[in-house]
Order: C-alpha cells, then structure tokens, then sequence
C-alpha cells in the first residue's frame, strides 16, 4: 500500500521537542566530534551519499528557509515532522538523524577552557573557522551563460551536493532538469568532493542544465 508522505515546512519544527542528555558532560569540540563522526559513516550503512549530505547541509544551516529549500531539492519528506523518527527519500530509503546532531545535550560544557585535555589546545573558535569556511565557486550556467557564485565547503561538499546548492539557488525543478557539471571539458562524478577537483582561484566550472525529456 502506497502511502502519501508529507513535507513539514520549517527547520525548527524538525527538532520540536527534541532534547537529550550525554553519558558524561561533554564541550562543543566533543560534541562537534561526534557529529562529525555520524555525518562522514552514516553513508557506509545505509541510503545515498548525496541524500545525507543534503541533510547535513540542512541540519547544520541556521538559515530555516534556506535549509526548507534543501530537504526540497532532494525531495526529502518527514512524515512526523521531526527528524529523529525518520524521513524518506523519493525511492523510500529510510534516514535517522540522532538528537545529538539536531540540538545541543542539556549538559554541555560550554567553558571548554577550563575542560580541555591537554592534547587539544586548538583554540574551539579557530576550530570551528578551519573546519566550516565557505570558498565562493564559480559556475557557469549553460542555458543563460551566465557565471554565477556559490559558497561550498569543500572538505564537505561534494558534485552532487553542489548541484543541490545550485537548484537552490536559481530555483531548478530537480524533477524537470537534469544537471551536469564540468571541469575543463569534463565530467564530473557526483560523489568527487570539490577539495578534489584541484580549483584555483578564478577557473570556472560549467553546469549543462538539460530538461528531462
């Protein structure tokens, strides 16, 4: 039997009611840690790279319109309107996202200063700035020529989560275009992680955007 799923609008409605408590009191670097760790082996287990990394975007992004806008790219529905019960891909694949990586647990460390060990002396704001900085890339749209810039993570973002960010961005219908990027005359394959693709300042990539026919 087929059921209708529905998509539930509003980032913050995903974590309503959402909280959780850790074992032991753990810092925001901990925390980060373990986030980090589901994020880059959930993939291993089960789904499609490009869906997680669609949801990670989402999760991360403080930005609720602009996480909506994601979840939509992928076609990702939430029956229950809250990610820890699951959400869906448009084959049916199944994805959990734990609490830990939607809200912060109620005994969170806060003052990491006075908590770190002594082999983690990285200052958390130095951390954080190596670990999520956005890069602009520039791509050319092939039914417009026009060059447009996109902000990436590129030890995070891959092709496929690129091309995400680009239907976003000029309101593509994933469901009507095809997208395909290249590089110097040639195809890119959608799991390639942009820190791969060797960019330097001022090369462009090229998007053939092509209507399913």
């Amino acid at each position: 039997m087929f059921v209708e799923l529905n998509v539930v609008t509003g980032l913050d409605l995903y974590q309503k009611g959402v909280t959780w408590t850790s074992e032991a009191p753990i810092t925001i670097r901990q925390l980060k840690k373990k986030r980090d760790a589901f994020w880059e082996t959930a993939p291993s287990y089960e789904g499609y790279k490009v869906i997680w990394d669609a949801l990670r975007h989402a999760c991360e992004s403080t930005d609720t319109e602009y996480a909506q806008l994601i979840l939509n790219a992928a076609k990702i529905t939430i029956p229950t309107g809250n990610l820890v019960d699951g959400c869906y891909d448009e084959l049916g694949n199944r994805y959990a996202i734990p609490a830990y990586c939607l809200v912060d647990p109620t005994n969170l460390i806060r003052n990491e200063e006075e908590n770190s060990d002594d082999d983690e002396t990285i200052p958390v704001l130095l951390l954080e700035q190596s670990t999520t900085e956005l890069l602009p890339v520039i791509i050319r749209l092939s039914n417009s020529a026009e060059d447009i810039r996109i902000n990436v993570n590129p030890k995070i973002d891959t092709i496929d989560t690129l091309k995400l960010k680009l239907c976003v961005n000029q309101k593509i219908d994933p469901k009507k275009f095809i997208v395909r990027i290249f590089f110097l005359g040639s195809l890119l394959d959608g799991k390639t992680k942009l820190s791969d693709v060797k960019l330097d300042q001022g090369q462009i990539l090229q998007a053939l955007i092509s209507e399913i026919p």
